[in-house]
């Protein structure tokens, strides 16, 4: 394997290899640091350069399973049709910079999921971003001891944050929920809010502790909660259309870098991309035969694409709304009397996301000997008690988090992978080397030397010169080179156009978000 630029179609193609003749030789880097990888990432031997073809499943998480192509879909769709897509009615632009902006954030946050999937293949690691992280930003000098200590520290780091930002999200969902349901209530019933809380809390338990992907629980409710924002959305439109005000309450307790520019581009942050693509790869594998040829519905780029388009055409309307906002009227309308069911409704769809959310939390370091003496499961236990005491916090408490919440959701789809993708192709070490076998090789007795130092290919069926044979001289052949040089043009293309990509993803998304939010924060201290 060489290390490469990722690419869209092989996953496998290089600016290096362009520019070298078929001829060349494969010479393989070992890298010492590879005996210190945990078991949960040891790369499988198998190539992996087809995408629906590949055998790499790395499933070594007690969440993920097998999962087909429809549920794979649903979970990819789900985290785009929850709080930020709600909040775009309070967006407040007009539809001449919503418009645009909505269409570049989903492009860019497929074009992200893309990037962690293909590092994920070239890399062949496990089923977590933390994974690949952990490989990215490790050394490889020093003694065995220094470079486990740094990816320990790596890996406990990744895990910690990824922690923190699925129990700000579940917690923003259960108090948003809760304040919102209580709006719906009739006037005559008083509840305070967190007794409510705790009652919406007892309700969702038994959905939170189900033990991975696959669960019917998960599965469920992740329809019912896509099904209650379809519903949402019509009710939406049809008191917009009768002149009714379409706002949501949640809006006015957001913090303060919650605008229209940063929800529009929270609404297409997700997460567990990587283990949705390790599902998808598991099913494919277990359902696949020798003489059928896998159908396009288990592509992840399909599907990946498919729901950022559902997603995109799901909340235009809502941007719509923000443009042209009703003014209050007569609130004897039906369109009056519809606003208990839309904040049911969105409620129901922010209570039902919570189980999707912790469902792939990292879990908490409790011994074995705990574990063993109780059925219930003491981690997932653990992390919704504290989201719920979480969503008892006072106002300004709140505000705090959720400003950290969509930091976290920001940086982790849009600039953490692009910063990935650059530090592994630019400043490690490649997985191998390409030395070409040019002519002069013979004629010259220093290279010849160079070359009859090289180790030896493992397997000589796997090797691109034969020792034995002579090649065919294939250097004047007009139609190769005319090949060849199409061949290059079109990777080149789409290096270029990759570069350009992780680029923008890097520095104007990346570093303009983190000097608008540092000077957004310094305002307000």
């Amino acid at each position: 394997m060489a290390n490469s630029d990722l690419d869209p179609e092989s996953g496998r193609s290089s600016p290096i290899l362009t520019s070298l003749n078929s001829s060349s030789a494969l010479i393989l880097v070992h890298d010492d640091e590879d005996e210190t990888l945990d078991a949960d990432c040891v790369p499988e031997p198998e190539d992996i350069d087809d995408d629906d073809d590949s055998p790499y499943l790395g499933i070594t998480r007690p969440y993920v399973q097998p999962l087909s192509p429809t549920t794979v879909l649903l979970y990819l769709l789900a985290p785009y049709l929850k709080l930020g897509a709600m909040l775009l009615p309070n967006a407040d632009l007009p539809l001449k910079l919503s418009i645009p902006l909505l269409l570049a954030f989903a492009v860019l946050a497929a074009f992200a999921r893309q990037i962690w999937y293909l590092l994920s293949r070239y890399l062949q690691k496990g089923p977590g971003e933390e994974d690949v992280l952990v490989d990215a930003f490790s050394i490889s000098r020093g003694s065995r001891i220094t470079r486990q200590r740094i990816r320990g520290t790596i890996r406990s780091g990744t895990r910690a944050v990824t922690g923190i930002s699925r129990l700000f999200l579940a917690t923003t969902y259960l108090r948003e929920a809760s304040h919102t349901l209580l709006l719906s209530l009739p006037s005559d019933i008083y509840i305070s809010s967190w007794a409510f809380t705790l009652i919406l809390a007892v309700f969702i338990y038994p959905f939170v502790i189900a033990q991975s992907l696959g669960s019917k629980r998960i599965i469920y409710s992740t329809w019912i909660s896509i099904a209650s924002y379809v519903l949402w959305l019509f009710c939406v439109i049809y008191a917009h259309a009768n002149g009714a005000p379409t706002g949501h309450s949640s809006w006015l307790r957001m913090g303060s870098l919650w605008e229209g520019v940063t929800t529009i581009a929270f609404t297409f942050t997700s997460s567990s991309t990587l283990t949705l693509y390790a599902s998808l790869k598991a099913s494919a594998h277990a359902a696949k035969s020798a003489a059928t040829k896998t159908p396009l519905s288990r592509s992840f780029k399909i599907l990946s694409i498919v729901s950022v388009a559902l997603a995109v055409c799901l909340a235009f309307p809502s941007l719509i709304f923000a443009a042209s906002p009703n003014k209050p009227q007569s609130q004897d309308t039906p369109s009056y009397r519809l606003g208990p069911f839309i904040l049911a409704l969105s409620a129901i769809t922010l209570l039902l996301g919570i189980p999707l959310v912790l469902t792939t939390t990292p879990s908490l370091p409790i011994p074995e000997r705990l574990r063993r003496r109780t059925t219930i499961p003491l981690s997932k236990t653990i992390i919704f008690i504290i989201v719920v005491i979480l969503s008892l916090v006072p106002m300004t408490v709140f505000r705090v988090y959720s400003d950290i919440l969509i930091i976290c959701a920001l940086v982790g789809t849009y600039f953490l992978p692009a910063l990935v993708h650059i530090t592994t192709h630019f400043f490690k070490r490649p997985l191998s080397i390409i030395v070409p076998a040019l002519p002069s090789t013979l004629d010259n007795p220093l290279s010849a030397n160079f070359s009859s130092s090289l180790p030896p290919l493992p397997d000589s069926s796997f090797s691109l010169v034969s020792p034995t044979s002579t090649p065919p001289n294939s250097a004047n052949d007009p139609l190769l080179q005319r090949k060849e040089l199409m061949l290059r043009r079109k990777q080149f293309g789409r290096r270029i156009i990759w570069d350009i990509g992780v680029w923008t993803l890097l520095l104007p998304v990346g570093g303009g978000g983190f000097v608008w939010a540092a000077a957004r924060i310094a305002g307000r201290c």
